[in-house]
């Protein structure tokens, strides 16, 4: 968003005026500026302006402006206010001539005629729409009413005021009776030689404005929120033999982990089975018979948190879910390349400092062989009770974080999976959750933890670790994104 920039010549008793503005108006000083001004100030105006800008103008000023500059003397300032766009408060856009322009229509205006924009009947509204817009700042200039709209809708960034050393004791000023309260912090000021002083002011939001603006805010992160939950699988596939349970609990309103589960038959994704729902209780809930060629497991971890990490996590999902629904060469393709390509599209759309680690595996419904590519995450494990004794295998070889390296390269694994075998896939928010002596939960107390319950299902299993990694933390607040993907295969 563009900013806008009120610039105004003022008294030291504070009045701006510097013409009449109808027969019965008796100021009598007219332009009382001119004995102040010099080379020297015109140029720290001109500076103010900025190389570039656009002109919002009441249609009184409009009209002085365009009697003069058009025809002055070449000069760097005729060349701004010559080539900037005019946004123009008028109910005669008709009669507007010194372009570029575009006209705000006030209410009375009940027709636009060819080449001008109408923008809207509300003032304060058609503000804010040419602040979105794309281009230079904004610079208002000459128009009291205007002025005093947007101060009071807090419209207006920055307030230069060039104080002039007059005492006038009448004229229409800078701030009129019955203004609203308003705290400005100075930035900055300058005296000229001709003892004016230039003082740049940023505007301080109201308890008001800051309300709206948080209450704003808070609205569209819950959108965002809302958004992400639909990113994680609506339903979980139904694969004969393999029980499955994920989820994922954010540091704050959104988050930046990432996991999928995708039901892939005949190289396409499959129609997916049973409802995760909306808390870790009902992950593996109502399923829904069907079959399925492979089950694409997926878990990643974007570095940051909070909204930057959420938008990246969506360019994770979309371009995993990609090489996915494309099949990407069909099922004998090598999970390395699917990996580099996801990386070769992460990288493409995120700033060089962001990335992601990324786990990705493709079980085989029928042979239960995991096809497996780690990106540089925390190594997942399957763990296997063998003669009574625990075996635990760590799913750590494939490549480098995603999204870092344009030309990363990454190799596929394989692990035949048994029955009985679980497989944990998870963030570090899990496996680092912390007391308040800083104190990490760690893996090796994760995994004992699940082998301890073995017998539970995949959902108990799930809720089990997530329920001991709050105990260990014990009231600890949540410092990382927690996600869990739990796959037991029957015995």
């Amino acid at each position: 968003m563009r900013k806008l920039k009120i610039i105004e010549h003022i008294s030291l008793d504070g009045v701006i005026q510097m013409t009449t503005s109808g027969p019965e108006d008796d100021f009598p000083y007219g332009d009382w500026t001119a004995p102040f001004r010099s080379p020297a100030g015109l140029q720290v105006v001109t500076e103010m302006y900025g190389k570039t800008c656009d002109l919002l103008l009441g249609r009184r000023t409009y009209d002085s402006f365009a009697n003069y500059w058009p025809k002055a003397t070449k000069s760097p300032m005729g060349d701004r206010l010559n080539a900037a766009t005019k946004y123009v408060i008028t109910h005669r856009p008709e009669s507007l001539e010194w372009g570029p322009f575009e006209a705000i229509p006030t209410p009375s205006d009940t027709e636009h005629p060819a080449g001008t924009l109408a923008v809207g009947s509300d003032l304060v509204d058609s503000v804010r729409r040419i602040k979105a817009k794309n281009g230079p700042d904004l610079v208002l200039a000459g128009s009291l009413t205007l002025i005093s709209l947007l101060l009071e809708h807090g419209l207006a960034d920055e307030v230069v005021l060039l104080v002039n050393p007059i005492v006038l004791g009448k004229g229409k000023r800078f701030f009129a009776d019955g203004a609203l309260p308003r705290t400005f912090a100075l930035g900055s000021t300058r005296a000229m030689p001709s003892g004016i002083l230039v003082n740049v002011y940023k505007l301080i939001p109201t308890l008001a404005e800051e309300a709206v603006s948080r209450a704003k805010l808070e609205r569209e992160i819950e959108i965002a929120r809302e958004v992400q939950e639909r990113l994680f699988p609506q339903t979980f596939p139904n694969v004969a033999g393999v029980e499955m349970a994920a989820h994922c609990r954010p540091a704050q309103v959104v988050g930046g982990d990432y996991y999928d589960l995708i039901s892939i038959g005949d190289g396409a994704l499959a129609e997916a089975g049973h409802a995760p729902g909306e808390n870790i209780s009902s992950s593996a809930s109502r399923t829904v018979a069907h079959g399925c060629d492979r089950l694409g497991i997926a878990i990643g971890d974007i570095s940051g948190k909070g909204v930057p990490a959420a938008l990246l996590m969506a360019s994770l999902h979309a371009s995993l879910r990609g090489q996915v629904l494309s099949g990407a060469g069909g099922p004998g393709t090598d999970l390395g390349t699917k990996m580099a390509n996801v990386n070769r599209l992460l990288y493409d759309a995120s700033d060089s400092n962001r990335y992601a680690t990324v786990f990705y595996a493709e079980l085989d419904c029928d042979s239960r062989t995991l096809h497996y590519v780690n990106g540089g995450h925390n190594p997942p494990a399957v763990l296997r009770k063998k003669d009574g004794a625990w075996q635990v295998f760590r799913l750590g070889d494939g490549g480098p974080v995603v999204g870092l390296l344009a030309g990363a390269a990454y190799k596929e694994q394989m692990l035949p999976l048994l029955p009985g075998d679980i497989l944990l896939a998870f963030t570090d928010g899990i496996s680092e959750a912390m007391n308040s002596a800083e104190d990490e939960w760690g893996e090796d107390r994760m995994i004992a933890e699940a082998q301890a319950h073995s017998d539970l299902n995949a959902t108990e299993l799930l809720q089990r670790l997530f329920r001991a990694a709050d105990a260990f933390a014990a009231g600890a607040s949540q410092h990382d994104d927690m996600t869990l993907v739990v796959l037991r295969i029957a015995g």
